[in-house]
């Protein structure tokens, strides 16, 4: 049995060959994200140990915020307790830090270097003067020795066109402000942090501009010889009673190595989730494609089969001969897939570099649970796809040798229905429970729903592809006569194997859909947010957008001071809790706001909201069950818990759920950055006049851009559209999987019909007839998975922008010239997928084809 395994796999040695396609993909997407977080963890793994290696303690204030992506959020520790720590048993050295969340620099060509917003953020740092302490070391130049001189890393150097000597502008919270570049540095052995870029400032200069007067960030230890880190730990903890019990915290170096370790390891379950969501895609469209095969395989051979029960092979025998092919078949795949996944990575981590995301120095690291995960993913997925195959063959009857069987049985239809509506069902509960706002996770809901929807989709298929293929068929036959009408009734006949082959397709399909509706619908909400909520005539937005980096309040100062401008005002964020939970919670010039937002006011409004108060959107008033005067508990990072109380509810939520004024964000948040800055002109100002008294003061500002509301909905709609190009580009594998899956269908479909194909060219039917049938028979396959799979995509779309208009995607848009584009891109890739068998059904012997049984 394990030669006719062999010569079974070489005799279809291509039909497996496009089948294992399907698997590398598959793998290599699984494999690849392993091999791209191994390298990365690894490279800072190294790199966070040498750091921190003559690091034996520090002291740092405890944990205000938590986060889920590693270490939370801490305020500063004051100055004063460098006397304390240097003082106490068993401390050599110990030196504060402090850094700082923005800090940009300009180049030589007038350009700010980095986009925080959008790649690795840009840095501030106070220089440490102790060489067994800093992180960053010279390679040329000289440290800061006033508060108008600065050190820059390598990266940013290069990146900037800087060189020592030259004077250099930086961006900060504060005014800009030019300094002179006196040294370069580097990151350990690296060129930078990952890809940041780091400024370094004198350390007075380093808390002016992190407005921490008086204050550290941490402080970093050096033992005396012979004490050890957890000796040293324990004395300066000692030594710190007397300034309060918990106020501060002291670990160990290696506890703090390990920290921004794991730390960094938190922060990269992105990257797997993200990628793996489309591994999943991959080796799920990819089961139905190796189910199909073997099918194809087990119903060329079923006469072969039937002849080896006959000469005694048992039902076992037969089915483990199955199974072998399709352990071999798995086992070469993965291997390829692996080694395509490291490929992956390499071509990963360069298009990384290109954005930033430096990883200087560092090789590829293939850790041990990609190889073996890859193969048993890859393994599981084919072996798993052949069973049911494997088991039909080992149905074949010994008698089966004397006459033709067809091995697809009667599909029952009653139980089929039974399930496949019970959990259509199911399904469309779900997506209704998440869309009615009934539940705190609606999306969640949503997504379960959309799975059990898939899952129903494929029972149900079989019974409807016969008289779904004929209806998709009829403007084909019409339009092609007798060759239109052949591929329609070949595509109709065998409804269980189209079915399967559509529903590869109609995920792909499935999913290109949703995403497309739903990046539509997300333009649509901006572009009805900006429309009916802003009352602005210019935005100002850094290059960052919402995240790391900004605009310093200055500008909104500058900009408020100008005669042609009624009302500004900058958007600032910061991280807080309400209630202990941690939230996100927006600040705003109150009176300002008033002229420029209409949320649609529900209690008070922008005006009642004084430096005591807090603004909540009525979602989240609703949730909470508070109305206006209610008292609330905020949580800031610096100044810890402060009473506040509602002072205005509104129904809109562009920029978030929770609004402070800018008073209150002042007196409680240290970094003051504005997303952005809003203004509105006085009436009688033209746009023209306007644009041409703002643009100057924008010249101090290289990361400033100037967009009128229409400038700005479509800036928006870009930074939409790069994410969607990438989704698109992942999801393009799955397709390319469901097309081969095509391909193999119609090979068996000509198999199947060889004797009938050479008939009709006996009776003069042309090749090019032929081909042309075969094509338009592909045609209608894709164009049946396409339909169900916008039908699916459109629906799941609609229910998670209903279950997201509590953040923001308020509106629904269905994008139909943006699907019609995807359903031509999938009819002209069947087209492709076809030419393969349809060449060989045209160039089949008639005379062997006509005397084939």
């Amino acid at each position: 049995m394990w030669k006719l395994t062999r010569k079974g796999l070489v005799a279809n040695r291509l039909r497996f060959l496009l089948t294992g396609v399907a698997v590398v993909l598959g793998v290599a997407f699984v494999s690849g994200t392993f091999v791209l977080t191994a390298t990365i963890q690894k490279t800072f793994d190294d790199l966070f140990a040498n750091i921190y290696s003559n690091t034996d303690a520090v002291v740092r204030a405890p944990e205000r915020l938590s986060s889920d992506f590693g270490s939370g959020d801490r305020p500063n520790i004051p100055v004063s307790l460098l006397a304390t720590v240097r003082k106490a048993p068993g401390v050599k050295a110990a030196e504060g830090g402090i850094g700082i969340a923005y800090a940009q620099i300009v180049g030589a060509n007038g350009k700010a270097v980095g986009n925080p917003g959008q790649g690795p953020p840009t840095l501030g740092f106070a220089w440490q003067i102790d060489d067994q302490l800093a992180s960053f070391h010279l390679v040329e130049g000289s440290p800061p020795s006033t508060n108008d001189e600065i050190v820059i890393d390598k990266h940013s150097a290069d990146q900037s066109k800087l060189k020592v000597g030259d004077r250099a502008k930086v961006l900060t919270s504060k005014a800009p402000k030019v300094y002179t570049l006196v040294g370069i540095a580097k990151f350990g052995d690296a060129n930078s942090l990952a890809g940041a870029s780091a400024t370094l400032f004198k350390l007075p200069e380093a808390q002016r501009l992190a407005n921490a007067k008086d204050q550290f960030s941490q402080i970093s230890v050096i033992a005396d010889s012979g004490v050890s880190q957890d000796q040293v730990k324990a004395d300066i903890a000692q030594a710190l009673k007397d300034h309060g019990e918990g106020q501060y915290e002291v670990i160990t170096g290696k506890a703090i190595t390990k920290e921004n370790q794991d730390s960094l390891h938190d922060q990269l379950r992105f990257i797997n989730v993200f990628l793996g969501v489309f591994a999943l895609v991959a080796l799920v469209v990819g089961s139905f494609i190796i189910y199909n095969t073997f099918s194809i395989v087990v119903a060329q051979r079923t006469r072969e089969m039937a002849l080896l029960r006959a000469v005694g092979a048992s039902r076992a025998q037969i089915m483990r001969q199955v199974l072998g092919e399709s352990v071999l078949v798995g086992l070469i795949a993965s291997i390829v897939g692996i080694v395509a996944g490291v490929v992956l990575a390499v071509l990963l981590k360069a298009a990384m570099s290109l954005i930033g995301f430096d990883l200087p120095g560092s090789s590829i690291v293939v850790h041990a649970n990609a190889i073996v995960i890859g193969l048993i993913v890859g393994l599981v997925i084919t072996v798993l796809s052949a069973i049911v195959p494997a088991w039909q063959a080992s149905r074949v009857s010994p008698v089966a040798a004397m006459r033709d069987v067809q091995i697809e049985r009667a599909t029952r239809r009653g139980m089929r229905l039974g399930i496949g509506l019970t959990l259509l069902a199911l399904g469309i509960v779900a997506l209704f429970v998440g869309v009615s706002g009934s539940v705190d996770n609606g999306i969640a809901y949503v997504g379960i729903g959309a799975l059990v929807v898939f899952v129903a989709a494929f029972v149900l298929g079989p019974l409807f592809a016969r008289i779904t293929s004929l209806a998709v068929g009829i403007p084909i036959a019409r339009i092609k006569g007798i060759t239109g009408t052949l591929a329609r009734e070949n595509a109709a006949r065998n409804p269980k194997r189209t079915s399967t082959t559509a529903t590869a397709l109609i995920i792909g399909i499935a999913l290109v859909g949703f995403i497309t509706i739903f990046a539509a619908s997300a333009k649509a909400s901006v572009s009805h947010a900006v429309d009916e909520q802003f009352k602005t005539d210019y935005i100002i937005r850094s290059g960052s957008g919402f995240g790391a980096g900004g605009l310093s309040p200055d500008l909104a100062k500058r900009l408020g001071a100008l005669p042609q401008i009624q009302a500004v005002t900058g958007l600032r964020g910061t991280n807080a809790a309400i209630d202990r939970n941690r939230t996100f919670l927006t600040a705003v010039e109150p009176n300002a706001a008033s002229q420029l937002f209409d949320f649609t006011d529900v209690a008070g409004s922008w005006k009642s909201l004084h430096d005591d108060g807090l603004a909540v959107s009525k979602k989240k008033a609703d949730d909470h069950h508070w109305k206006l005067g209610d008292p609330v508990m905020l949580t800031f990072v610096e100044t810890g818990q402060v009473p506040m109380k509602i002072e205005y509810i509104y129904k809109e939520n562009t920029f978030g759920d929770y609004y402070v004024s800018q008073g209150a964000f002042e007196k409680n948040v240290t970094e003051q950055l504005d997303f952005f800055v809003f203004a509105k002109l006085k009436p009688g100002v033209t746009a023209q006049e306007g644009r041409a008294a703002i643009s100057p003061l924008l010249d101090a500002y290289p990361n400033a851009k100037l967009q009128d509301n229409a400038q700005f909905k479509a800036d928006q709609e870009a930074q939409v559209n790069q994410f969607v190009a990438l989704v698109y580009l992942l999801l393009f594998f799955a397709l390319v999987i469901a097309l081969i899956g095509i391909a193999n269908t119609l090979a068996l479909s000509i198999h199947e019909r060889t004797r009938e194909i050479g008939l009709l060219r006996a009776v003069g039917m042309s090749r090019r007839q032929v081909r042309s049938a075969i094509r338009w028979e592909s045609v209608i396959i894709a164009l049946l998975g396409a339909v169900n799979g916008l039908a699916i995509g459109l629906f799941f779309g609609w229910s998670v922008v209903r279950a997201l208009r509590s953040q923001g995607i308020t509106e629904f848009a269905f994008a139909p010239a943006q699907l019609l584009v995807v359903v031509i891109i999938i009819t002209g890739l069947s087209v492709v997928a076809a030419w393969l068998p349809a060449r060989r059904a045209a160039k089949l012997d008639v005379l062997r084809a006509v005397s084939t049984e």
